[in-house]
């Protein structure tokens, strides 16, 4: 007696013959001999383009015919990291030929025929078959339980955790369809989504032409009418897809009216399959914002890409809409290096502010004068380095004293706090400082005139806040730390009386260090962890101060005065915040970066009695950063 088993040459159909035999497949990645048809959704021999300059990611899904491995192919698939198997067919098939499922893979039965078996009309022509296989096509348009079945099927493949295989039974017809339309959600050109499609006849060619000549062997005829059954044509898929447009008008309507798919999983879908290059700009940006996009780029290969998280329906937002929005711009964490350029220069805003208080050559040998100062201060840049605009705010008291020893030196102290809060590039960052200061001044000849020297020495202990609005719907992240801020001033410098001004020309060296402490930002996918910061900045500081006599206005008496400097840096004048997302690091410019500054100020300070108001103009340019800036003073003295 001869023996007979089941052979199904097509996803739909069975046919009683004697036996099948497995061909090698082409395909580039694992060659399975006894599954013709296992291939990567992303191509067969190179990954296939898709628009808006992407790649389709390889090892993502996989598609094939009923897993049947045999020798060595079962360890091939173990190798894979597939963690879902998809099994889309008809519970008789199943029976027929039960799936033998790689290591640690999760199965899942998707029935989308909805039928017990795949067994229906049978051809009785050539014409007939080729009719069939496209009204096939359509059902998967047309038929509400079958869309119901690929809309959870496409639901599915976007939960999946690595990679996910899917199938039925020759891995061509339900299996095809799929993979067509993930391509073409993926931005896949028609001509390769119809290309890949057919290439189910070069996979399965032997094993098709082995059941083509058992069928001629028992009749040439009924070989004639299966064979369009076998394998693919071209006019399947386009009369699904022709379906598609008469139906829904476009692909993304099918998927979203006709399958249920919501936006966020046509999103998570494409974010597994794609990898864009260069997202959109991104090759036209500068500084900042491109460290930005930057790292939104590099982000694709981060576990944030291709599942149901913020930054993936972002970034899949800004690729359909063609810009990024700003987000390049917020991301990156430069207010935290504004923050550190603004701690940096927070001993020269000391020195400016205790200038007029802490010479001393007002009092006799012996005396002793202390003084209490209120201050509030502005700086604004306009974040010509590539880096968004920043703006600083200072509200401060100080308490100083300052004794005068002889005729010629003095020493004065200072004990201060100081709230920065420094705006840029969507952050906010608050500084709570507490500082003491010291110094002196020996005057070669007197402290009233002439020659001198002087020297001043702070430290500072910084609380800091930060908040940034990343934009993109991607939320804010927050963050705090600590921190240090030391500097010491050594300088050179001549007082001269012409007339009714008082010329002080001033050259000198202040060194500052800032020591930040690391910190996890939280309350985003986009958090930073941001690294610890230690800089020093060492500049060359230059003065001209010119002090006009002051003039009677009723009960009061205004001083109106100059400044004019420059500062060079003798080392890297940069300014940079490090940070890290999922092991990505950027890293961000401040906004006010020169290594040469240019300083013009105009002041004029009112007095009644011990009570003294001031006011401050400044403008500071030099290199790509200028800034423009003012400060407010009230203060008592005892």
């Amino acid at each position: 007696m001869k023996y007979f088993q089941k052979v199904c040459f097509s996803s739909i159909f069975c046919l009683q013959t004697a036996s099948a035999l497995a061909g090698d497949s082409l395909l580039n990645t694992p060659s399975l001999s006894s599954i013709d048809n296992f291939r990567d959704v992303a191509g067969t021999s190179t990954a296939y383009a898709t628009s808006n300059g992407g790649t389709l990611r390889g090892g993502v899904f996989y598609r094939s015919n009923a897993l049947t491995p045999a020798g060595t192919d079962l360890a091939v698939l173990n190798a894979l990291n597939i963690s879902n198997v998809f099994d889309l067919r008809t519970p008789g098939e199943i029976a027929d030929t039960p799936d033998t499922l790689p290591a640690g893979s999760l199965y899942t039965h998707i029935n989308i025929l909805g039928t017990a078996n795949s067994e229906g009309f049978m051809p009785t022509s050539a014409a007939g078959a080729v009719s069939l296989m496209q009204d096939m096509n359509r059902s998967f348009v047309t038929d509400n339980g079958v869309r119901s079945s690929f809309g959870q099927l496409f639901r599915e493949l976007a939960g999946s955790g690595d990679a996910a295989l899917f199938h039925c039974t020759a891995g061509k017809d339900r299996t095809g369809w799929t993979a067509a339309v993930l391509q073409t959600l993926a931005g896949v050109d028609p001509a390769t989504v119809m290309s890949d499609y057919l290439a189910t006849n070069i996979y399965t060619a032997e094993r098709v032409a082995a059941t083509l000549a058992q069928l001629n062997h028992v009749s040439p005829e009924l070989a004639a009418i299966y064979e369009p059954l076998l394998g693919v044509d071209a006019s399947y898929l386009q009369a699904g897809l022709d379906q598609v447009a008469a139906s829904y008008g476009t692909m993304d309507n099918y998927l979203k009216e006709g399958l249920g798919l919501d936006q966020a999983t046509i999103y998570v879908l494409r974010g597994k399959l794609v990898r864009y290059a260069l997202l959109p700009d991104e090759q036209f940006l500068r500084g900042n914002a491109a460290a930005g996009a930057g790292l939104l780029n590099a982000l694709q290969d981060t576990a944030l890409s291709g599942r149901y998280t913020a930054y993936n329906y972002y970034l899949q937002s800004a690729i359909d809409a063609g810009t990024l929005g700003g987000v390049e711009t917020q991301v990156g964490g430069q207010v935290h290096a504004d923050a550190a350029s603004y701690l940096l220069r927070q001993p020269a805003m000391i020195d400016d502010a205790i200038r007029s208080y802490s010479v001393g050559n007002s009092l006799r040998a012996g005396q002793s004068t202390m003084w209490m100062s209120a201050l509030a201060g502005y700086l604004g840049t306009e974040g010509s380095n590539h880096a968004a605009s920043s703006g600083e705010h200072s509200v401060g008291t100080l308490v100083g004293g300052v004794h005068r020893f002889d005729a010629q030196t003095s020493a004065h102290g200072e004990f201060g706090y100081n709230n920065g809060s420094i705006s840029s590039a969507g952050g906010t960052v608050k500084t709570d400082s507490t500082f003491v200061n010291i110094g002196g001044r020996h005057g070669f000849v007197d402290l009233e005139f002439g020659p001198y020297v002087a020297i001043q020495a702070s430290a500072g202990y910084v609380d800091y806040d930060s908040k940034r609005d990343l934009g993109g719907n991607l939320g804010s992240a927050k963050g705090d730390t600590q921190g240090m801020v030391y500097s010491a001033k050594t300088s050179l410098g001549y007082l001269a009386i012409k007339g009714p001004m008082r010329i002080e020309p001033e050259i000198g060296v202040r060194v500052t260090h800032l020591k930040l402490d690391g910190f996890q930002e939280k309350g985003s996918e986009l958090a930073l962890e941001v690294d610890s910061s230690s800089q020093t900045l060492t500049r060359l500081v230059t003065d001209l101060n010119v002090t006009f006599e002051s003039q009677p206005l009723g009960a009061w008496s205004l001083t109106p005065a100059l400044n004019v400097g420059y500062e060079r840096a003798l080392n890297e004048p940069g300014v940079t915040s490090k940070g890290s997302i999922y092991g990505v690091g950027i890293e961000q410019s401040s906004a006010f970066e020169s290594r040469n500054i240019y300083k013009a100020g105009l002041n004029l300070t009112a007095t009644l009695g011990t009570v003294s108001l001031g006011a401050d103009l400044k403008v500071l340019g030099g290199g790509d950063s200028r800034g423009v800036g003012g400060n407010l003073t009230a203060s008592i003295a005892f």
